[in-house]
This record gives structure tokens, C-alpha cells and sequence, in this order.
């Protein structure tokens, strides 16, 4: 079941005066996946320089840490409730894991050969699961145990991606391939899948918002899913600009935040007011990528296309301009805004 809703965007906010950028001191970049850490440093990958690095927002410093396996190409990383890094080696098939105490790596190799390990998240357990986009599985890796276990998906090849776990603990991974939402219980293994509303999605990323929903950027359809577990239905919202949603976060008032790397914006959706605001990215050759949140309406993101980071602070600009800019169109609004259009 789903429900399609088309929304109108709030006006533009000023993107200069909302957005800043911090040059990464390695020249060849870029920073691909981001996590924000206790200590309020930024973590990012660098697929290029196989290594993961931080920024510290009080002294303003990077550092970076080479990974030790070369070539690795570290597709995604996760703090733990330790403040530990995790992460992802997608051609050298192992995670990896850098303790910020004794400033040592350790990493894993993966039973299942050629994996491609996607994207991961740590769980409340210290538990690390991971998508394996070749190896068509959900993993675990047990922190304390060294030990994986693979979760075989149904559906053959279905190329999974993100992954996100939700506050019972339960496990939400996309597939690419299969167009499917994928939801594995860890206490008994069983996976159950969703087909998506419409075919050829293409999804990518997942988060889990405080009631439980689960949204995924649809691609190639340029909008955002909402999958509600209670009813098993989902609900479509159309990106204003129509991108392509890429990177998710939820923030602490529980703004869905995206990344439009193709139209070079940022965007947030606000369920509450059932609006969307998109922030053009100030950079010719942005293309963000990944994004965390940190506050309510505080953002980082990467950018694919320049050697930065980004910062979004838009708290004040976008609690005044949600409030009197904000419009949602029905379907008869929609369809007398068609006729003008052809006047």
C-alpha cells in the first residue's frame, strides 16, 4: 500500500551566510562517508588516501589515520557507544575498527570471499552489522566474541546497501537490485522482505527515525519513502527540485536531512509541518554525498567534488522562514497549478 504526497518547497534560504566549508588537508581526497562522534569531532572516510580522518570543530584541527591494509577503500564508518571507530573495506573484504585510546587498528576478515562489505551500524550491544553488496548477506560481527555471522537474503542478488537498526533492535537494510526493504530479526535470523511501491527505485541509503519509521531515498523516482512497520505501507513524498536523494539523517527534532549530489543541495524534510526546505550548496562542483546530524537543524555533510566538508547551521533561519513560507499542495491544487502552467 502507499500513498504519494507532493509537496512545494519553502523559499530559498540564504546559502552563503548558512552553509561554511572546512578544506581537508590531504590533497587527494575526497571524503565519501561521515559520523559524528561524542566528543563532538566529525569522522569522515577517505577512499582515496585509505584512511579515516576527523575534524574538531573547537580547534578547528583535521587529523588523519591511515588505514592499514592498502587500497582497503573504505566505503562507510560508525562511531560505537565506546566512542570507537568502525568501518567498512569494500575491495580488501574486512572491517576494521580504530581504537581512539591506544590509537591502533584492528581488522577482520570477512568469512564470505569478495563481499563487498556496503555500508554498517553498531548496535547497543557493541554488535557491528553490515550489508555485503556482492556477497548478497547481512552480517554481524560480535565485538566481544571475534566472531561473524552471515544472514543469507532471499532474494538473489539483490545488492544491499544501507542499513539501519531501529530502537527494539530490529535490523533495516535496502536492496538495490531487488527494489525491497529487507527487515532481519536478530533473534532469530528470519529476514522478511517489502516490495517497494514502484519498480526500478534504485534506493540506496536508510534511516530510522524516533517513532520507528523507516525512510529510504527512492533514486530515480526523486523522493523519499516513509515505511510505517505497524501498517506495512508506504508513504511517497516528491523532492521539490527533483534530485536524488542520496545521504539520510534524522536530526534531534526529527528532520529527515538528504543529500542532492546531482542538483548540488541539501535538503530537509520536516514531518511535523509537513514541508521541505532545499539549500543550494555553494560550490560549483559540491555534489554532497553523506550527511549526520547533530542537532536540530546542525548538519555535516561530505562533498564528493571539492576536498571539504560542510556545515550547515540553519536553526534560527529555518524556524522562522518554515512557519511563514510553507505550503502544501493537494491534488487539486496540483492540478490547477498544471492548467496555469499551460495558460
Amino acid at each position: 500500500m502507499v500513498s504519494l504526497t507532493t509537496m512545494a518547497s519553502v523559499a530559498p534560504i540564504d546559502s552563503l551566510a548558512a552553509v561554511k566549508f572546512y578544506n581537508i588537508p590531504s590533497a587527494s581526497g575526497p571524503a565519501i562517508s561521515i559520523a559524528s562522534h561524542p566528543d563532538g569531532s566529525i569522522w569522515f572516510s577517505e577512499i582515496n588516501n585509505n584512511s579515516i580522518s576527523s575534524y574538531d570543530p573547537e580547534t578547528e584541527k583535521f587529523s588523519r589515520f591511515d588505514i592499514p591494509t592498502s587500497r582497503s577503500f573504505p566505503t562507510d564508518l560508525n562511531v560505537d557507544l565506546h566512542g570507537d571507530i568502525w568501518f567498512v573495506e569494500y575491495d580488501a573484504n574486512q572491517i576494521g575498527r580504530y581504537d581512539i585510546r591506544k590509537k591502533v587498528f584492528e581488522e577482520y576478515e570477512i568469512p564470505t570471499l569478495k563481499s563487498q562489505p556496503s555500508r554498517l551500524v553498531v548496535d547497543d550491544k557493541g554488535n557491528v552489522w553490515f550489508t555485503q553488496f556482492a556477497g548478497n548477506k547481512v552480517a554481524v560481527f560480535n565485538k566481544k566474541q571475534k566472531r561473524f555471522k552471515e544472514y543469507p537474503i532471499p532474494t538473489p542478488m539483490s545488492q544491499p546497501a544501507g542499513i539501519a537498526i531501529d530502537k527494539n533492535g530490529t535490523v533495516w537494510f535496502i536492496e538495490v537490485q531487488g527494489n525491497k526493504l529487507g527487515k532481519l530479526s536478530p533473534e532469530d535470523g528470519v529476514i522478511k522482505e517489502y516490495d517497494l511501491p514502484e519498480p526500478f527505485s534504485a534506493p540506496s541509503e536508510i534511516v530510522v527515525d524516533g517513532k520507528g519509521q523507516v525512510w529510504l531515498g527512492a533514486r530515480t523516482k526523486r523522493k523519499l519513502l516513509r515505511f510505517t512497520p505497524e501498517t506495512e505501507g508506504f508513504d511517497g513524498f516528491d523532492l521539490p527540485g527533483k534530485g536524488v536523494p542520496e545521504g539520510l539523517a534524522i536530526d534531534s527534532a526529527g528532520n529527515l536531512w538528504y543529500c542532492d549530489k546531482f542538483k548540488n543541495k541539501i535538503g530537509r524534510y520536516s514531518p511535523k509541518e509537513n514541508t521541505f526546505v532545499e539549500i543550494d550548496v555553494p560550490e560549483a562542483e559540491g555534489k554532497p554525498l553523506d550527511i549526520v546530524a547533530t542537532k536540530a537543524d546542525k548538519v555535516w555533510f561530505t562533498v564528493l567534488g571539492t576536498n571539504n566538508i560542510g556545515f550547515i547551521d540553519a536553526s534560527d533561519t529555518l524556524s522562522d522562514k518554515v512557519s511563514d513560507l510553507s505550503v502544501n499542495i493537494n491534488k487539486k491544487g496540483k492540478e490547477l497549478l498544471k492548467q496555469l502552467s499551460h495558460q
